[in-house]
């Protein structure tokens, strides 16, 4: 309730107090109080009936027009044209029809859908792939959440609120308190409590929790509190934006939201409205990729005033927009060309075994891989050492000199889990298979006829008792010399691992806001995975890929457009104005910061270099716009940069703000990735003015800028022991991602 209604309130209550008709006004008021009630209820109820009338346009959005269903040609041109009729039939026929009319026809947009959904499995159609992906991620966020908007506007918002109201008001009440605590304890601190209205809000939600006092009060310290920045002096500013004050004016946020729905009419028409705004933002990013902050900002808006605090519609949007954006997969055999490790080692024999000292050589030949283990929350998998230990040695007794060949394996494992930030070890396990194999015996008699071979006989027979005893030793012997060095070994290489990986890359990627928000490790026993979100509060994330984009055989990054944009917001350029160079230096500045180590541009030769205008040359500086100064999308087979900016002349007003668009071909050939530009477009932006001759100087700038490249696909993993030489085997781009093959 606004404070302009509660002082209507109060004036009245006033006037029929001291009117003598009181009780009969009363009355009245009570009935005319029922009689609005109703009303307002009903009125939200046909605002619900509504359904996406006045929040959809009444033209498809631009990913989802008929020249995108053009795309399908061929066989298909038909019924692509059939489908993009009846999704502009269903944009069109919302005004005037109700939400179960909605609903129906939503299930004609699920019909198309689910044609193109099980095109995408047929092998017959892959080169329609592009298109056909594009079209059915397009129609199914709009079939998600279109269905999330319906069930958003349909559930009862007087009733839920209800029960949050009182519970918002304890939370509301709690914070006060802590406020209370804190300035009590500070001179003169109190004084703010009268300022914004605490001791007044405080006494209110008390006497009534969810009474017209309460709101009325609640409504006037949020109106206080969101004066601070606006009155108070920046000393002031400081005191009052300190966590206490934040607790009590977000606790007072939640409660008025909840507050809201006791007018169900009210709240129902602010809540279209703010949907409406929600969908023209999606619209708006879907088809151009730019404005993420509006998109972010309008989706809190309607959290922060649904029944259902938006979790209907966040979960038809999270798959879509808030997924991770980089993913990692690695195949066992990949990381095993990395890890895996072979040596041989050669040495004495020198032991007392079974009353016999023995003495010879032996060679030790052990193999080292990685074995992954199925693990949903980190990165499990078995480091392996398998070995055969080949011997040659001599027992000599008083009695006798026995000479064996040893040929013993063994298999040890120890299990590593990494969590993202430390490894942790287990204890490490061996078997051991021994077998000795005896290869002559001598005694003192050998050489005499008969005793010679009586004493042959009876040496002989003495080894054979003590096989099993001898083996067991030996195997006892394998153990003690390769299970306690494995263990140290391993122990010490990755004990330092996460530290070294902290200080080495993480640091630097925290320093320059491009860690990532979330991340998940995962293994099954071929593939480890690793999912990553770049985004913050004001960005997107990504969708799901495409099932086949997953396929690995060596190992795989997706990298989504959506990464790629973050992390240009993050190097702060928007509002700049820099020469190249200096650009190139920012860009450098801002890598070495977070690769922690000193970056540079190569700079290769341009293969086809533009022969500058005067006019080119006299362009000596960028103005990036404050918003999105450059956006990357990946389409089908392509990657599009759009750059808006201006241009610094000498001698000459600057160019005003233009939108750049600079398609891109990628490809993997051999072991070389080329990169070609096409048609570079340009165009004024924001309603900016000049002509096609400024359009054209910039064209020219731009083409100059960014020439066609060939660059070496090699991919070098540097290890402790050794560096393995891989090659970008694939490129593929779709719809939003690029999936990268290294092989």
């Amino acid at each position: 309730m606004t404070d302009r209604k509660s002082r209507a309130v109060w004036m009245s209550e006033r006037f029929w107090r001291k009117n003598r008709l009181a009780h009969t006004f009363a009355l009245l008021s009570v009935v005319a109080l029922a009689a609005t009630g109703t009303f307002a209820v009903e009125e939200a109820a046909n605002l619900h009936g509504l359904g996406l009338s006045g929040i959809f346009p009444s033209t498809p959005p631009a990913d989802l027009s008929e020249d995108e269903f053009a795309k399908l040609d061929g066989n298909w041109a038909e019924w692509s044209k059939g489908a993009a009729a009846t999704v502009a039939d269903f944009y069109s026929k919302l005004e005037g029809s109700d939400a179960a009319a909605q609903r129906r026809a939503l299930g004609a947009l699920k019909v198309k859908q689910d044609v193109i959904r099980r095109a995408l499995k047929d092998s017959s159609y892959r080169s329609l792939y592009g298109p056909l992906t594009s079209l059915n991620n397009s129609l199914k966020l709009r079939i998600d959440y279109a269905e999330a908007v319906l069930d958003t506007l349909e559930i009862d918002g007087g009733r839920i609120a209800e029960g949050k109201t009182k519970s918002r008001a304890s939370s509301l009440l709690s914070s006060i308190q802590s406020l209370e605590n804190q300035l009590n304890s500070i001179g003169n601190g109190n004084l703010w409590l009268p300022y914004f209205k605490i001791t007044d809000l405080k006494n209110a939600l008390v006497s009534e929790p969810d009474g017209a006092s309460a709101i009325a009060a609640a409504s006037k310290s949020q109106a206080l509190l969101n004066s601070r920045d606006s009155v108070l002096d920046e000393n002031q500013r400081n005191f009052t934006h300190r966590a206490a004050f934040e607790n009590v004016s977000n606790a007072l946020d939640q409660y008025l939201a909840v507050a809201a729905w006791k007018n169900p009419a009210e709240a129902t028409s602010k809540l279209r409205a703010e949907i409406k705004e929600l969908t023209s933002a999606l619209d708006s990013y879907a088809a151009t990729g730019a404005k993420a902050k509006e998109l972010r900002d309008a989706f809190s808006d309607v959290r922060f005033i649904s029944a259902d605090g938006g979790d209907r519609l966040a979960s038809a949007l999270q798959s879509r927009l808030f997924n991770y954006n980089l993913r990692v997969l690695v195949t066992e055999a990949f990381l095993n060309r990395i890890m895996s490790d072979s040596r041989s080692v050669q040495g004495p024999v020198n032991d007392f075994i079974l009353g016999a000292q023995v003495n010879g050589s032996q060679i030790t030949n052990t193999t080292v891989n990685v074995d992954l283990l199925p693990s949903n929350t980190t990165a499990r998998f078995a480091l392996r050492l398998n070995g055969n230990i080949q011997s040659n040695t001599a027992g000599v007794t008083p009695q006798a000199t026995v000479y064996t060949a040893g040929n013993h394996t063994f298999n040890a494992a120890k299990e590593i889990n990494f969590d993202g930030f430390r490894f942790m070890t287990s204890p490490a396990t061996i078997s051991v298979n021994p077998h000795n194999t005896t290869t002559g015996i001598a005694t003192q008699l050998s050489g005499i006829p008969i005793l010679g071979r009586i004493a042959h006989s009876i040496a002989s027979q003495a080894v054979a008792e003590k096989k099993g005893q001898s083996e067991s030793i030996a195997a006892s012997r394998v153990q003690d010399g390769v299970l306690p060095p494995f263990n140290r070994e391993v122990d010490s290489s990755f004990a330092t691992a996460g530290d070294k990986l902290d200080r080495e890359l993480f640091t630097g990627l925290r320093a320059t806001g491009l860690f990532p928000d979330t991340f998940t490790y995962q293994t099954s026993d071929q593939l480890m995975t690793v999912n990553a979100r770049l985004m913050s509060s004001h960005q997107v994330g990504a969708d799901l890929p495409e099932s086949r984009l997953m396929a690995v055989t060596g190992a795989t990054l997706l990298l989504h457009e959506t990464a790629l944009n973050n992390a240009i917001d993050k190097i702060g350029i928007a509002g700049q104005t820099v020469t190249e160079p200096e650009l190139r230096a920012k860009i450098e500045a801002f890598l070495s910061k977070a690769l922690n180590r000193p970056f540079k541009f190569s700079g290769p030769a341009p293969t086809q270099p533009v022969d500058g205008s005067d006019d080119e040359k006299a362009l000596n500086a960028i103005i990036f716009a404050s918003e999105d100064p450059i956006r990357i999308r990946i389409t089908n087979d392509e990657l599009t940069i759009v750059i808006r900016a201006g241009f610094k002349q000498d001698g000459k007003d600057d160019i005003p703000m233009r939108e750049i668009t600079v398609p891109i071909s990628l490809e993997a050939s051999g072991r070389q990735i080329m990169a070609k530009a096409g048609q570079v477009l340009v165009a004024a932006a924001d309603g900016e003015g000049g002509g096609v001759a400024t359009n054209a100087v910039v064209r020219k700038k731009i083409q100059s800028v960014l020439p066609d490249r060939t660059v070496d696909g090699k991919v070098e993993l540097k290890t402790p022991s050794k560096t393995v030489v891989a090659y970008v085997s694939t490129l593929t781009l779709l719809d939003g991602w690029v999936a990268v093959g290294i092989d």
